[in-house]
């Protein structure tokens, strides 16, 4: 494996990476009997999702999701979006060099993107758009966009960016 190969691969085969999405994994199987529905990483599931967080945080909104984001009540949830996400053309990814502690955690984008090398300022386009979703964000600011704005717009920008 080349140094560029191995580069990108620590952001997309990380370990912690690896453990966090277990761990978001089984979550999600609790966050989802008290939340019924038919969770089968449809974009349909995604409005399902949008209106189960929103109740959730009915009375306090963005500031709610805030303070519950390191909890399994904002990040089940929101790794069930990046799961979506992923079957629409997405990879989860990690950057290797931060700690999840400083913000909020795994997102999904694009395959190789340029990002990922050590080398990327030369490998970008001025006009390059590579969609990226940090989910948990997602769901926190899910809050403070106005309509028609949803969830579902986020998955639609990994499909366009899958169909080229």
């Amino acid at each position: 494996m080349s140094d560029h190969e191995h580069s990108r691969s620590r952001w997309t085969d990380h370990p912690r990476l690896r453990r966090w999405l277990a761990e978001q994994e089984a979550a999600f199987g609790e966050w989802a009997v008290s939340h019924p529905g038919e969770w089968d990483f449809s974009v349909a599931s995604v409005d399902a999702l949008e209106r189960a967080v929103r109740r959730d945080f009915a009375p306090s909104g963005w500031e709610g999701v805030r303070a519950a984001q390191h909890t399994s009540l904002v990040i089940a949830p929101a790794w069930y979006f990046g799961e979506v996400c992923v079957r629409a053309g997405a990879v989860w990814k990690v950057n290797p060099a931060t700690d999840f502690s400083t913000w909020d955690g795994p997102f999904v984008g694009v395959p190789d993107d340029p990002m990922e090398d050590p080398d990327h300022e030369d490998l970008y386009e001025d006009d390059d758009y590579l969609p990226a979703s940090v989910p948990v964000t997602e769901l926190r600011g899910m809050f403070l966009k106005d309509p028609p704005w949803q969830l579902r717009d986020v998955v639609g920008e990994f499909e366009t960016w899958r169909r080229g």
